[in-house]
């Protein structure tokens, strides 16, 4: 049951998650390229995620460092939807 539930709700996010993300692709000729990069854009980060924060963990001898860097990524994130105006 757990498995269902978390997937119907990964689910559900990732719709309105893709949502925005097509609005505001700049050629709707090339959506397939862009929404391409954006899927190795969100894969390169959960490959690469793991491996960096493993190193933090053993060069600080804990998770503080992986909550911090954690925490810098989603300011950095939430700087750059702040520059989205509009949708055309």
């Amino acid at each position: 049951m757990q498995n269902i539930l978390g997937g119907l709700g990964a689910g559900c996010y990732l719709a309105v998650d893709r949502a925005p993300l097509i609005e505001v692709l700049p050629d709707p000729e090339a959506a397939g390229r862009d929404l391409g990069v954006g899927a190795t854009g969100i894969n390169l980060g959960q490959a690469v995620g793991p491996v960096v924060a493993g190193q933090l963990v053993v060069l600080t001898g804990g998770y503080g460092g992986v909550w911090v860097l954690s925490l810098i990524a989603a300011l950095v994130g939430a700087a750059a939807i702040l520059r989205v105006r509009n949708v055309r």
